[in-house]
């Protein structure tokens, strides 16, 4: 079959300035069995990125009270790795130390808060300077605490380093630095904002009143206590200014004492009042702020709810807030925290699991044999004619069963060294008078006046010896040791231990509990 040849078309110099393209198409044109040149390959269009899901418009806060080492179930009730595995299953709680105020998941919807006093309770934090707690709190994902008036109860090296451990700060509006050279590293922040998904939520601390008074000497020189409202006065209108779409208390104080003060501030807009020590449980809400008391210990939480519009106005996103207080109940404990408990116990059972005696009943906390016992072991082992402690520093039953060097730890948590003093007997009435002391030695005999171990009436100009600790000699529950005898004998002895001795002598067993032996 015959076809036209194509020929080669040579352009003049003109037609290649003034018409190169043109001419290519058309000698182009005239090849009968030319091809069309190729068409460029398609471009493949990426998938598109799935939509990032969009970040629910809610914060939840996770309120404790006092922590006390309580870290195991308490009468199956409770326990870290208990309250942690409802945190994380119901709550959706992102565990693991929270840095610079955030949580280590992203877009955590959470923020854990505490109202303070920590570190003593059972042995497995005491005997440890409350480092299991700190640890363990870590574990948990605490944002923040307030300043407890018993976090200095092992001194402040301790507390400095326990706070180092849990990673989170320790707030105090009303707790200030007098003297930096006596307070050294204690300055605390009076409040801290958190942002959670976008909303800023600022924590304004509180220390009890009664922090500077009680804690034992040298532990809070250089620092003095103001009053509730004028902390709060300074501290919430300051948080505002941050940043704080909403703002929220957490104290070491039941909540009883600080709700006329709220109600005489309602421009401080407060959200949520927590805090502990209240006799009974405390559950309010009034002029649009929660007030609530929190049971020591990790039984039981305060979920508090919020609900807020992101395209409001900063300070007024929050719609909702709504409370509810939630037993720590079933549920999947923690795996890890499980660990930490548990590899801080075998390290106590190694130290304090050796029994030293039996008891068939158990003493429980107020009782006389209590007070027969503590105080009774450590008027015997001195050898004095009086013994006064204090029932508050008492902080638990002794169950039935086995004693260990860990029971009494148990029962007497606080960090506390024996003095003995010489008081003139008119003296020593003022001081078994208060209604604060654990006696042994003495017993009341009328308003004022009081017998001895041998029923004779106490002399009021015969000298006595009597033995005490650290706590009340330096005017702790309103002793008043120090003015009286300023030069008391040291013992350089731990408070348990004259307690640890005498129960060892007692021999105590099921046949003679040490119950009976001490009638």
């Amino acid at each position: 079959m015959n076809s036209t040849p194509c020929y080669r078309f040579r352009p003049s110099r003109q037609s290649r300035l003034s018409g190169v393209l043109v001419l290519a198409l058309g000698a182009l044109a005239g090849c009968e069995k030319s091809s069309p040149p190729p068409a460029a390959p398609a471009t493949e269009q990426p998938d598109a990125a799935p939509a990032k899901p969009a970040v629910p418009s809610e914060v939840t806060l996770l309120v404790t009270g006092g922590t006390f080492g309580q870290l195991q179930p308490v009468e199956g009730k409770g326990g870290a790795a208990e309250l942690l595995g409802q945190w994380v299953n119901n709550e959706k709680h992102c565990p693991g130390p929270v840095k610079d105020g955030q949580a280590t998941c992203a877009d955590s919807g959470t923020l854990a808060l505490a109202t303070g006093d920590h570190w003593n309770g059972p042995a497995l934090s005491s005997f440890f300077l409350g480092a299991p707690t700190a640890e363990v709190m870590g574990r948990m994902g605490y944002a923040a605490s307030a300043m407890g008036n018993h976090e200095l109860a092992f001194g402040k090296e301790a507390f400095l380093k326990n706070r180092a451990s849990g990673g989170f700060p320790f707030l105090a509006a009303n707790l200030r630095v007098k003297d930096p050279a006596l307070a050294g590293d204690l300055s605390l922040p009076a409040f801290q904002v958190f942002d959670r998904r976008g909303l800023k939520i600022g924590v304004v601390g509180l220390a009890s009143e009664k922090t500077v008074r009680t804690a034992m000497a040298g532990r809070a020189e250089g620092l003095e206590v103001t009053g509730y409202e004028e902390a709060l006065a300074s501290a919430v209108p300051e948080a505002r200014k941050a940043g704080a779409d909403t703002v929220v208390v957490v104290a070491d104080t039941c909540v009883t004492e600080l709700q006329p003060v709220v109600a005489k501030h309602p421009e401080w807009k407060l959200a949520l009042v927590a805090g502990g020590r209240c006799p009974a449980q405390v559950y309010s809400k009034e002029n649009g702020t929660i007030f609530a008391s929190l049971d020591r210990g990790f039984s039981k939480y305060l979920r508090a709810h919020i609900t807020f519009d992101p395209a409001k106005p900063a300070g007024e996103k929050v719609t909702q807030f709504e409370g509810k207080l939630v037993d720590v109940a079933g549920g999947t404990p923690d795996a890890e925290t499980a660990q930490l408990v548990a590899k801080w116990k075998a390290q106590l059972d190694e130290v304090l699991g050796q029994q030293i005696g039996f008891t068939k009943t158990g003493i429980t906390q107020a009782s006389p044999q209590m007070a027969k016992w503590i105080a009774g072991a450590v008027r015997e082992s001195l050898g004095t004619d009086a013994a006064i402690l204090n029932k508050g520093g008492i902080r638990g039953d002794l169950p039935a069963g086995a004693v260990t060097r860990g029971s009494i730890y148990s029962v007497m948590p606080f960090e506390n060294s024996v003095l003995v003093v010489k008081l003139k007997g008119e003296d020593l009435a003022k001081q078994l008078s208060n209604p604060n002391a654990l006696i042994s030695g003495f017993t009341a005999a009328g308003k004022g006046k009081f017998k001895d171990a041998k029923g004779k009436a106490l002399d009021p100009a015969k000298e006595y010896t009597v033995a005490t600790v650290e706590y009340l000699y330096f005017g702790g529950d309103g002793f008043e040791f120090e003015k009286l005898a300023p030069e008391p004998t040291e013992t350089g002895m731990a408070w348990q231990t004259p307690v640890v001795d005498w129960t060892k002598q007692l021999d105590s067993n099921e046949k003679k509990p040490l119950e009976k032996q001490l009638k």
